[in-house]
């Protein structure tokens, strides 16, 4: 079979058709590999160029495209700080020190989510930026999308604990906030959705532990799996495949996202039980994306482990509708030989 373009590649993987090769999808956050691929010191000042070359010789699908970040403090607008480190960053303030003050704030929230506007300058600044990390790639890498439904954004801010008892105190108030959130997603996507440019969005949101969901099925099929499905068919209508990412067991709620639209799944976190070849055999008709483990395997294996894990999960798919991949990013923990062995298992596999 003739060599295929990048993107030629990853919409015959979307539609199960045959391709010259498996594709490769990941999130690249080395330095490590990013400086071997590229043969430069990855800085805060080159890091979009250097990355985006690096992910031009290695990724035929990739998300986050951006370099390194200067560490440091940003206060936010609306009272939340964030401390930002390299690859990361988490919060360590917020403006909130009751459940009054906490639900003042979300109503404020929600007036800002209703309030927000996707219009022609918004979308120009949205191309402008997918077309500026194209030209980095040097090739036709797909980028892909992210489209959250609305629900992790929720309860990041404020940390589980205390987004569960509002769960319970103020119900009506969540399920506000996430409509909010939802609806004015659905405008983003009204905005900025164009096959030719974005042929493929993450939808998301990370509903799960290592164990089970992290809130129960009943209250995600009543709230939030009607949002997602809302989701996936406005992506739909304007011709574009929808992955489904988040992390933890899945297969308690996989039946209820297959019914929300979803074309495929990511990031088939192993540590939680997920795998390629069960996922397969259950769900023949779902893209799988990602599956070799990235808490263990990756970083403290040897190559040739990593390897093998990477040629079963290609047999385990004949090699149709999967996008090999780590199962979350390829942090700054790997080294730069196991990532090359998961490389070279698609590289080389149909040759």
């Amino acid at each position: 079979m003739a060599v295929m373009s990048k993107r030629e590649r990853v919409l015959r993987t979307l539609a199960f058709q045959e391709t010259d090769r498996v594709p490769v999808y990941d999130i690249l956050q080395n330095d490590g590999l990013i400086e071997y691929l590229t043969g430069e010191e990855l800085t805060v000042a080159n890091g979009d160029r250097v990355k985006g070359a690096a992910i031009g010789r290695c990724l035929d699908m990739t998300r986050m495209p951006t370099g390194p970040q200067e560490p440091r403090i940003i206060p936010g607008e609306d009272g939340l700080v964030i401390q930002v480190e390299r690859w990361t960053s988490w919060y360590i303030e917020r403006p909130w020190h009751s459940q009054h003050e906490l639900v003042t704030w979300i109503n404020k929230q929600i007036d800002k989510e209703n309030a927000r506007v996707f219009d022609a300058v918004y979308r120009d600044a949205f191309v402008r930026q997918v077309q500026h990390f194209q030209s980095l790639f040097g090739d036709d890498t797909v980028q892909i999308i992210e489209s959250g439904a609305g629900l992790t954004e929720m309860y990041s801010p404020m940390g589980w604990e205390t987004f569960s008892y509002l769960l319970v105190d103020e119900p009506e108030l969540i399920d506000a906030w996430l409509e909010a959130r939802n609806q004015a997603e659905l405008r983003r996507v009204a905005c900025i959705a164009d096959p030719e440019l974005v042929p493929v969005a993450l939808t998301y949101d990370d509903i799960a532990y290592k164990t089970s969901t992290h809130t129960s099925p009943d209250w995600l099929r009543r709230y939030w799996f009607p949002r997602l499905k809302r989701l996936n068919a406005a992506w739909h209508e304007r011709e574009t495949r929808c992955i489904f990412h988040s992390d933890g067991r899945l297969w308690g709620v996989l039946d209820d996202l297959v019914e929300a639209g979803i074309d495929g799944i990511n990031p088939i976190e192993v540590q939680a039980g997920m795998t390629v070849r069960e996922l397969r055999a259950k769900y023949p008709r779902l893209v799988l994306t990602g599956g070799i483990d990235v808490s263990e395997l990756l970083p403290y294996g040897t190559p040739e482990q990593v390897r093998a894990a990477a040629l079963e999960n290609i047999a385990a798919t004949d090699g149709l509708g999967y996008f090999l991949g780590s199962s979350t990013e390829l942090h700054w923990e790997i080294p730069t030989e196991n990532i090359m062995a998961m490389f070279n298992a698609a590289w080389h596999s149909k040759n």
